[in-house]
């Protein structure tokens, strides 16, 4: 999460405040103009993506259970998703791309549809898991697992954005911001609820 965001902060820095836009293709030139800032935005998402492959693995071992199955599949898929989009927009770096613009428009397209609304809708799952997990197994108050639930909804609704050109654009791109970041703020809580929660859990001398 952390990672994700330094690394965006850095890209938007590099790139004079130019990075990658939510729309498909918009940053294309930016990126084509400062090669460093797809490369430290390729990189940035692909730690991302290994780190929230080993938070669902923690997750699928402190909750256990039959969901223990669902939260590592779906971590696998949401960091999955977020390090083949990193080495798409790794890509667009390269001098073989220089004179063919066609492609280099697929490439970006493609990053932004794996990294954007798939993404989204497989960290939705993520989320939707643990919030029940949570839930059922009585480790998380009843007010986070709820706003997990909400958050993984919003998350899920992100899969309207491949429903372009049916569907506008101007209308489904929120639920990508919305889906993620609200992500961020549960998997934080989450986090911070799970270790308060072992603290008391400790016998005291």
């Amino acid at each position: 999460m952390l990672i994700f965001l330094v690394g965006l902060a850095l890209t938007n820095v590099i790139a004079g405040g130019a990075g990658p836009a939510p729309v498909p293709g918009m940053s294309l030139p930016a990126f084509a103009a400062n090669p460093a800032s797809a490369a430290v935005n390729a990189l940035g998402q692909a730690l991302s993506g290994i780190a929230l492959v080993v938070f669902a693995s923690g997750l699928a071992r402190t909750f256990g259970g039959r969901i223990a199955a669902q939260l590592t599949a779906s971590g696998a898929l949401a960091g999955g998703t977020l390090i083949l989009s990193a080495v798409l927009m790794q890509s667009l770096t390269s001098p073989v791309l220089t004179g063919q613009p066609a492609l280099a428009v697929a490439l970006f397209n493609l990053a932004f549809l794996i990294g954007g609304p798939a993404h989204v809708v497989t960290l939705a799952m993520l989320l939707g898991s643990a919030a029940i997990a949570g839930r059922r197994s009585g480790r998380l108050p009843h007010w986070l697992s709820t706003f997990g639930m909400v958050a993984s909804g919003l998350g899920l609704l992100a899969v309207l954005n491949l429903g372009s050109p049916l569907l506008p654009f101007t209308a489904t791109a929120y639920f990508i911001p919305a889906g993620r970041f609200l992500g961020f703020v549960f998997i934080v809580a989450l986090v911070l609820s799970t270790v308060l929660s072992r603290r008391s859990d400790r016998p005291t001398a």
